[in-house]
């Protein structure tokens, strides 16, 4: 799905400049580069040691995993350029490299003001597995913080469906379902962020988009707190439901 989302010609040009990149034709590199990159004293040191991350050998196997176009409107952007951020992971018999691509188009013509190589042990979908192998008590609260908040959200959808509630009885159950604020953590590298606008089915959250560290979220269960703290006063709100038979009009007694 990344593959076909990503534009192609922009693709193949990036990934044409990083296999000049590896094979350190630096000349044919540094032309294709922004002018400004081009006029640095030191950009000849820059791309050979930008090269060096590479692996030696051919690449086993080349997969994009990140993309990113962006086209600003109106006046901010008088002569219509769209920017690409494309990352490419590269395999390797001796390791991996993860090779980033930032450039710009103008009319017909890209100009790359950006390339980032970093090397790596392990593939990115090995390094963001989820698992539970080897993490620390802040990865098991969050799980278990995680659990314990869609359960609590369950339970308290089942009561308010079970209790006698006369008006807006549906509401109340959907509102139990959602949480308020959010509390993510990111699985790979153990860094807490908060999000307070934020709204939550089951206030909790896992989610990985693409080859993305997986990010843990809880939330602060107000539908179902309010709803449990509101039952009885709703109960009693509600009419006691009329359990007489009545006679039908007219009918004698024997």
């Amino acid at each position: 799905m990344l593959d076909k989302l990503t534009p192609h010609q922009e693709s193949e040009y990036a990934q044409q400049v990083l296999g000049d990149l590896r094979a350190h034709h630096l000349d044919q590199v540094k032309a294709n580069l922004d002018g400004s990159l081009q006029q640095l004293p030191d950009i000849d040191a820059k791309l050979e040691q930008t090269a060096s991350y590479f692996p030696s050998g051919e690449p086993e196997s080349v997969k994009i995993v990140g993309s990113l176009v962006q086209v600003r409107a109106g006046s901010d952007n008088p002569d219509g350029r769209r920017t690409f951020d494309l990352t490419y992971e590269y395999e390797f018999a001796d390791g991996w490299a993860l090779a980033n691509v930032h450039m710009y188009k103008i009319g017909d013509a890209l100009h790359i003001d950006g390339i980032h190589v970093q090397r790596m042990s392990q593939s990115l979908e090995q390094q963001n597995t989820f698992t539970l192998a080897g993490k620390d008590a802040a990865h098991w609260i969050m799980v278990l913080l995680a659990g314990a908040m869609a359960l609590f959200c369950l339970y308290a959808f089942v009561r308010c469906l079970c209790t006698p509630i006369a008006r807006r009885k549906w509401l109340w159950a959907i509102f139990t379902l959602f949480g308020i604020g959010t509390l993510r953590f990111n699985w790979n590298t153990g860094a807490f962020d908060v999000q307070l606008l934020s709204v939550q089915l089951f206030s909790a959250s896992a989610s990985s988009q693409n080859y993305a560290p997986w990010i843990v979220g809880v939330s602060f269960p107000l539908g179902a707190i309010w709803f449990l703290w509101r039952r009885k006063s709703l109960i009693a709100a509600s009419p006691l439901p009329d359990t007489a038979d009545p006679k039908p009009l007219g009918q004698m007694e024997h």
